[in-house]
């Protein structure tokens, strides 16, 4: 009798450090990474935009309608819509969680559950609206989101959480860093160049005036008189530029010398771009006159360099790693959450 209230009073004790456990986050049991909850709420916050993307694959299906009633929970082939949610979800969240966790076991971050992330939230927003009183510069809305806030904190502990990583846990060897020379140098070799181009630039009215003007371009070629003979034939009205372009001095400032160098990057010497946005509703053409590619340095001047790289791909091996080592489980109301849940 006595063995028999003994287990019966230890299955209690479970069942309630089980409640507990939800209890002490504020929200009910839903899944779990490691040893700690996503809470229902958190995973809806990742889950909003996979609805729709879940909306857009299941509509472009002939004969599906996303607005029908019970859509959501119609299995097809043993598959649902909602399951398809979950599917695109839990990957997310299991790599967010990690993150956290892993922050939270280096001392980056103290509290993790999402009770104390709102507290953040409501925090930040106070600030921000305090900044706003002052008169001191404020980047971004004046209100922040729980969404935009979520990716905003995520972001900032990820970056930290690699920083950390890279400098107290990763160890790199001389001989490993030789060896690791060469992939880098092959990565580079073509990254950055030195170019002469030509633009013509023309107002953007559409799809089918940058197809005529790349057209006659690729028949005609880019000359002096080019303005003048291709307002005669095709009506269009355009201007020429030169331009240098050297990737090594490129400033991250300059967004609209950097949408030129994308353009132009996977171009030869000789070769014309496709049209692309240039500025103030205007298009261009880019002709590359010349290009030059810059040498990647030897070993001993690229050492440091080399050595960032390596360090970054080896933090985020080491992260990823011990993200895809955390045990997963989930809840009952996991395998319950509806479109309302996610979207209310």
């Amino acid at each position: 009798m006595k063995k028999k209230a003994a287990l019966l009073f230890f299955i209690w004790f479970l069942i309630l450090e089980c409640l507990a456990g939800c209890a002490r986050q504020g929200y009910s049991c839903f899944m779990e990474v490691g040893d700690y909850e996503i809470s229902k709420e958190e995973y809806a916050l990742l889950a909003y935009d996979n609805i729709a993307r879940t909306a857009r694959e299941y509509g472009a299906k002939e004969g599906i309608d996303v607005n029908a009633p019970g859509f959501w929970e119609k299995k097809t082939d043993g598959v649902s819509p909602m399951d398809r949610v979950r599917e695109l979800t839990d990957g997310e969240a299991v790599q967010q969680k990690g993150i956290q966790i892993l922050a939270k076991e280096n001392g980056i971050i103290d509290e993790i559950g999402y009770e104390a992330f709102l507290k953040q939230y409501q925090e930040e927003n106070k600030q921000r609206k305090q900044m706003k009183e002052e008169g001191k510069v404020l980047y971004g809305p004046l209100e922040l989101t729980v969404s935009q806030y979520y990716s905003y904190r995520q972001s900032q502990l990820e970056q930290a959480l690699e920083e950390f990583v890279e400098q107290k846990i990763v160890i790199i060897g001389e001989e490993e860093l030789k060896e690791y020379y060469p992939v880098v140098k092959q990565m580079e070799e073509k990254k950055n160049f030195r170019a002469q181009l030509s633009l013509v630039i023309f107002e953007d009215t559409g799809e089918e005036q940058k197809a005529a003007v790349e057209q006659w371009i690729a028949v005609h070629g880019i000359t002096d008189g080019l303005p003048v003979l291709l307002a005669e034939e095709t009506g269009v009205s355009a201007n020429m530029e030169s331009l240098a372009v050297d990737t090594l001095e490129l400033g991250k400032e300059n967004l609209l010398l950097d949408r030129v160098v994308q353009a132009v990057k996977e171009v030869e010497a000789g070769e014309v771009t496709p049209a692309i946005e240039y500025r103030d509703g205007m298009s261009a053409v880019i002709a590359v006159e010349s290009k030059e590619y810059v040498p990647f340095g030897s070993y001993d001047t690229e050492q440091d360099y080399v050595e960032y790289l390596l360090r970054k791909k080896k933090a985020r091996e080491y992260i990823a790693d011990r993200i895809s080592g955390l045990e997963v489980k989930r809840g009952k109301a996991w395998e319950t959450i509806t479109y309302e849940d996610i979207v209310k």
